[in-house]
């Protein structure tokens, strides 16, 4: 996946709103083998939040614990990073979802 600044830029406005925005779990799944950009992240949750204005994101959950899973679960937006893909590249980040 090639990012280029000019599109980390156009994205940024609707990324800004989302940060802290509540909502809660609808579905989950643990992602066991992912894709060799986040291999080093694997096990993790990814889940389908529907956010308090009523819409719906895919979003991985980070700092979670098994109890966290499950239907119903307050969460928050909060940007992480995404990946590196080396030491010269540009650092990506993107909405995740932390529980409360």
């Amino acid at each position: 996946m090639i990012t280029t600044p000019v599109k980390l830029w156009r994205r940024q406005k609707n990324v800004a709103g989302l940060i802290g925005v509540t909502g809660q779990i609808l579905h989950w799944t643990i992602i066991r083998v992912p894709a060799k950009t986040f291999m080093n992240e694997a096990p993790y949750p990814v889940v389908i939040v529907e956010l308090s204005n009523k819409q719906r994101m895919i979003g991985q959950l980070v700092d979670w614990e098994e109890a966290d899973l499950k239907r119903g679960r307050k969460v928050i937006a909060v940007l992480r990073r995404s990946f590196t893909a080396d030491s010269e590249s540009i650092i990506t980040y993107a909405i995740k979802f932390k529980s409360l």
